[in-house]
């Protein structure tokens, strides 16, 4: 039968299906926004209730289980050093960026304070956190009479779950764990079944409304899983039918056994569709995009409803965004991400040069510390005249 591997290596490593999937679930994040930046919360949470629900929670945890299959490549094609560098060049100069530009930019235009009291307020100094995974989604006096009142990117959310994915898989790495595929995959079944089990009679309550960080960092792990056990794993119709009923299952039981176990489901359905490898031409340069597209999608809609206070419907605010949103995304593109990405190169040499010298530094450190002496010092030292 064939493989999820199979299918991988048909596609040289790159199907068109994963671009394609990047690129519609960061169009996918602005559409499903658009609700809310124009009706308000209550109006989002109505489709968190309904049969909607498992179409609306495909959305982010397809992200990370995507973002766990094409990281696991990148973790077995470079050493453990060179693959966090590569993760913190990748994610945080375009998340810096967009900060920034939230900060000083879109702040200043839309803040109903004084200038002076903008800058002065502590929360303006706070929203920089977000630049090293603290998130404060507030900056002073902007967008307070919204239906979305004082938020500026809820889309953040996720950045603190995304590190943890990266702390999990390093220290994974680390203990040599994701070289031992088979006790990898056992593992993350084991994680996700001991927690189901946990929250058959916990008591706690399920989420309310958007998928729990814990869904959403099993999914990551599901998806390295799926990826270590590529040659493993039959790429099946059957398996994609039994993973989409059990998805839809999962999450409309609306609790916390559901969600755990919905990660499971949603890491093979996003495998699949993303090992489809559509003729599509263009979208691989289109996939670059989808991560400025994700980052700056909610401050512009919410630019968009506050300048157009009398468009606030959901299809006018997308349209708009979405336009708005990827001349953004381009730029940052072209002009930031892929620039730094062409100088990975000096960076990752750095980087190796700083482990190697660290590594000696351990090495004569602990040689000199549990070093055992020699015959020679052994012996008493010479009489002298």
């Amino acid at each position: 039968m064939t493989s999820i591997g199979d299918k991988w290596e048909a596609a040289k490593g790159r199907p068109a299906g994963f671009d394609l999937l990047r690129i519609s679930l960061a169009v996918a994040v602005i559409l499903w926004h658009s609700v809310a930046v124009c009706y308000g919360v209550s109006a989002e949470h109505w489709f968190y209730g309904g049969l909607l629900k498992p179409l609306v929670w495909f959305i982010v945890p397809a992200f990370f289980a995507l973002s766990g299959l094409l990281v696991a490549g990148s973790l077995e094609r470079n050493s453990l050093p060179a693959f966090v560098t590569l993760r913190v060049i990748r994610i945080f100069p375009a998340l810096t960026a967009e900060v920034v530009i939230s900060a000083m930019l879109i702040g200043p235009i839309f803040t109903n304070l004084a200038l002076s009291q903008y800058f002065s307020d502590p929360d303006f100094y706070r929203y920089f956190l977000n630049t090293i995974g603290d998130i404060h989604f507030h900056l002073p006096g902007v967008f307070s009479d919204l239906p979305v009142p004082n938020m500026v990117n809820s889309q953040l959310w996720t950045v603190p779950h995304e590190l943890e994915c990266y702390v999990a898989i390093s220290a994974a790495a680390l203990i040599g764990l994701t070289r031992r595929h088979r006790l990898f995959l056992f593992a993350v079944l084991f994680v996700v079944t001991a927690l189901a089990l946990r929250d058959i009679g916990g008591g706690k309550p399920a989420s309310p409304a958007a998928p729990p960080g814990r869904m959403l960092v099993l999914a990551f792990l599901c998806g390295v899983a799926l990826f270590l056990n590529r040659t493993r794993i039959v790429f099946s119709h059957w398996l994609l039918l039994a993973s989409l009923v059990g998805f839809v299952a999962s999450v409309l039981a609306s609790n916390r056994t559901g969600e755990d176990l919905a990660a499971l489901f949603v890491s093979y359905l996003t495998v699949y569709l993303g090992l489809l490898n559509f003729k599509v031409g263009p979208v691989t340069r289109l996939a670059d995009y989808s991560y400025g597209i994700y980052l700056y999608g909610f401050p512009i809609q919410q630019t968009v409803a506050q300048l157009l206070p009398n468009y606030r419907v959901w299809y006018v605010n997308f349209g708009i965004s979405l336009a708005v949103t990827s001349i953004f995304a381009i730029s940052s593109w072209h002009l930031l991400e892929s620039r730094v990405m062409a100088g990975k190169k000096p960076i990752l040499a750095f980087v190796s040069m700083l482990v190697d010298r660290v590594r000696y530094m351990i090495a004569t450190v602990w040689s000199s510390l549990f070093r055992r002496p020699t015959e020679a010092s052994k012996q008493p030292p010479a009489p002298t005249n």
